[in-house]
């Protein structure tokens, strides 16, 4: 945590440095700003616009309206974001899974994750957790692969959509696992949490503002996070290598771009605004709350960079754990 603490200090002490220029670009233009989210309300992605959306427009003095389009593992708010004009009024918030995994998993993607979007910063983590309900009587992860080995065929999981790091977790724990598991994907965390909680399918693995609340009030069990480390904000959930299965360590984060284009004082004033309200301690133990830590870029350019180095990772991923989309 403190190093976190140090990276969001020294990037809220950059963009504070910025030229006074950044507050002189004609930006917002009276109008509201969009921040479109590629699932619907009830998940994390929404979880996150809706805290970041308040302070942000406190910040610019512009009203931010959160933009919900669903569908498609996210790729219908991408490509609605990347067709945008890129005037600084039309954010995406997407991650790992809108701009690395997609373009691996699915056959076409209707956009270039780099060359069509303005990359702006890093926002925060992305773990998920795997997670039944009590009447299933098991209570480690150990005790579901012993389970579903012994029932093949018989288990589901359920995850957000196509191309979350929810599917990729699950498509990676049957494999590192040599488990027989299929995937169900839903259109955003809510529906997919619900349909574990019905009874429709076994194995839920979400993200934690979907699924921490149903723990805490006992309707469902946490058996561990899908990475090898547990997280300073998820006290009591192990990661997979307390958890027994250390080869499973899958984890996703957030970003916020814009379209390609943007002007750059609106970029920067963006950059500046996004990483001092991360610096936040109210936003920040708002975000704990939910299993989240913020992990704001240094700069834009740090951020399109790392970008770069994420998608061949993640299509190495996507290549291991066999997963394919339509």
């Amino acid at each position: 945590m403190a190093t976190t603490r140090r990276r969001l200090a020294a990037a809220a002490a950059l963009a504070l440095a910025a030229p006074a220029a950044w507050a002189q670009a004609a930006w917002p233009a009276g109008r509201p700003i969009r921040l479109v989210v590629g699932f619907p309300p009830g998940g994390s992605g929404d979880f996150i616009a809706r805290v970041l959306a308040e302070p942000l427009a406190e910040v610019l003095g512009q009203t931010i309206v959160v933009d919900n389009r669903p569908g498609a593992g996210s790729n219908i708010a991408s490509e609605h974001v990347a067709r945008s004009e890129p005037d600084g009024h039309t954010l995406l918030l997407g991650g790992n899974f809108s701009h690395a995994v997609n373009p691996a998993l699915y056959r076409r993607v209707p956009f270039d994750p780099v060359a069509d979007f303005t990359a702006v910063t890093r926002l925060t983590d992305l773990p998920t957790i795997i997670a039944l309900r009590p009447e299933r009587g098991i209570a480690t992860l150990a005790q579901l692969l012993e389970r579903v080995r012994a029932e093949p065929g018989r288990w589901n999981y359920a995850t957000p959509g196509n191309g979350t790091p929810s599917h990729l977790a699950g498509a990676m724990l049957a494999n590192v696992a040599r488990l027989d598991l299929t995937h169900v994907p839903f259109r955003g965390g809510a529906p997919s949490l619900q349909a574990v909680l019905a009874g429709d399918v076994e194995i839920l693995i979400g993200t934690p503002p979907v699924v921490l609340p149903q723990v805490r009030a006992g309707r469902l069990v946490a058996l561990c996070l899908t990475t090898r480390r547990e997280s300073p904000v998820i006290p009591g959930v192990p990661g997979t290598e307390a958890a027994g299965l250390p080869a499973l360590d899958i984890g996703g984060w957030w970003g916020l771009w814009t379209p390609a284009g943007l002007p750059a004082p609106i970029r920067a004033r963006l950059f500046e605004a996004t990483t001092r309200i991360l610096a936040r301690p109210a936003v920040q133990e708002r975000l704990a709350q939910e299993g989240l830590q913020a992990l704001p870029s240094a700069s834009p350019e740090e951020f399109d960079a790392f970008l770069r180095r994420e998608i061949p990772f993640w299509a190495e991923v996507v290549r291991i754990a066999g997963a394919s989309v339509e």
